[in-house]
């Protein structure tokens, strides 16, 4: 009998494990709704590319580095990795590629002004390039439901495009540019997620010292970028109150979602095979949600076959994502 009880007992989840699922959650809030807060605040901003890059740094200087920091030396969070070069210059990459794909983001939703349109389309490619990826790394070929998983991401892509919300100010015209941008955060996003593990791994383990690291490069970014604009050189640059503080928390909302894909690989069982598809199906969700919500559109304009090209992206990344080869992290 004892032995029985101890048996259930290990084999139905722990609370600790049920509790570990906010840090998903959070991070499925923060990046549902970090582009539509980016984008506005870039727009009051003067569309200044350099100006809403500083201010993503600023986030990650206060809650990656300073943040990173203080939890590591006050010892809140078990941490067992050590300080090595190698950790921090992958680290410092995973950085790069974080920066990338804000770049493209920034330049994605300057180009066409619909965070209700271009977010699904990112959050969908990225998990497509994070399994080509995680193929080329092991010389190896997907799963089976990997080429369903594409064939619904084509259609769901297609559908949110044709079936688009009207904002009921005249016709909507695409600057089909936005799509190269959308592409360089499929690459760097994709490949990001495999940069982070292999900083962790470089670390001896250390998430902390991973998200230290990789923060690091946000605010070298965005110093380089403050001296691009006090220099003159962005003459598109407008210093809005209102941007300054929209693009300062956008910053700091993209970087408390790192954090709970830190935490949530970490704590939550399963790790990144059940963290990442979970955040991924639910922030184009979130996003749309918020747009509509905060009047960007109304509901009354939104077709059903959009949110069907939606429900599709989400159901085709999952298949991407949960068909890497079998060995992929």
């Amino acid at each position: 009998m004892n032995e029985q009880s101890r048996n259930a007992a290990a084999s139905s989840p722990s609370s600790g494990a049920q509790i570990a699922l906010i840090f998903p959650l959070i991070t499925m809030v923060c990046w549902g709704t970090y582009g539509p807060i980016l984008g506005r605040a870039n727009g009051l901003l003067g569309g200044s590319t350099a100006l809403a890059m500083s201010l993503i740094g600023l986030g990650y200087l206060l809650l990656g580095v300073f943040g990173g920091l203080i939890l590591l030396k006050s010892g809140l969070v078990p941490d067992n990795g050590a300080w090595t070069r190698e950790g921090y210059k992958q680290g410092f990459l995973a950085g790069l590629l974080g920066v990338g794909g804000n770049l493209g983001l920034i330049i994605a939703l300057h180009l066409y002004h619909r965070p209700e349109v271009v977010m699904p389309l990112l959050f969908g490619g990225v998990q497509l390039g994070n399994t080509i990826f995680s193929c080329l790394k092991l010389k190896s070929l997907p799963k089976r439901g990997f080429g369903v998983g594409v064939l619904l991401l084509i259609i769901g892509v297609v559908a949110t495009l044709v079936y688009r919300p009207s904002q009921g100010s005249g016709p909507d015209h695409i600057n089909w540019w936005f799509l190269p941008a959308v592409a360089l955060v499929w690459v760097c996003w994709g490949k990001y997620g495999m940069q982070v593990h292999t900083a962790i791994d470089g670390f001896k383990k250390s998430g902390m010292r991973a998200m230290i690291s990789l923060s690091t490069a946000y605010v070298a970014v965005a110093l380089l970028a403050l001296v691009w604009v006090g220099a003159g050189f962005d003459s598109s640059v407008t210093f809005s109150s209102e941007g300054l503080k929209g693009g300062t928390i956008a910053g700091l909302i993209t970087t408390l979602g790192a954090w709970g894909i830190v935490f949530g690989n970490r704590y939550v069982p399963g790790g990144p095979s059940v963290v990442m598809p979970l955040v991924f199906a639910g922030a184009p969700l979130v996003n749309s949600f918020y747009v509509i919500n905060r009047g960007d559109v109304g509901w009354g304009s939104v077709d059903i076959r959009f949110w069907l090209g939606i429900v599709v992206i989400i159901i085709g990344g999952y298949l991407v994502l949960t068909n890497k080869p079998a060995k992929a992290s």
